[in-house]
């Protein structure tokens, strides 16, 4: 039996960026906020050989990646040490 959801696509998020820093990530979490555009965090696991004490990943909806790349590079710029812009498709599949 097959349903009207069961071709749907689930999974259509990108990661925007990598952060290192708490002040960086409350900076873009205000400004992706008031711009209204939806995000979630995800925290990696801290790799062995990783320097920096903090990391977080933004993804938002491929829809919003744009509008999401241009806010960042606004607030930041493309040589911050605190972030790194990644703008890939997350590895993840949901279905």
């Amino acid at each position: 039996m097959e349903t009207i959801f069961s071709k749907l696509k689930v999974n259509n998020e990108f990661e925007l960026c990598c952060v290192y820093s708490e002040e960086a990530k409350n900076l873009l979490e205000q400004a992706l906020l008031k711009a209204r555009i939806s995000y979630y965090m995800n925290y990696p696991r801290k790799k062995f050989f990783d320097h920096h004490r903090f990391n977080c990943i933004f993804c938002v909806n491929e829809s919003n990646l744009d509008e999401a790349t241009e806010i960042v590079d606004e607030i930041f710029g493309p040589e911050d040490p605190d972030i790194r812009m990644i703008a890939r498709k997350n590895p993840v599949d949901y279905f």
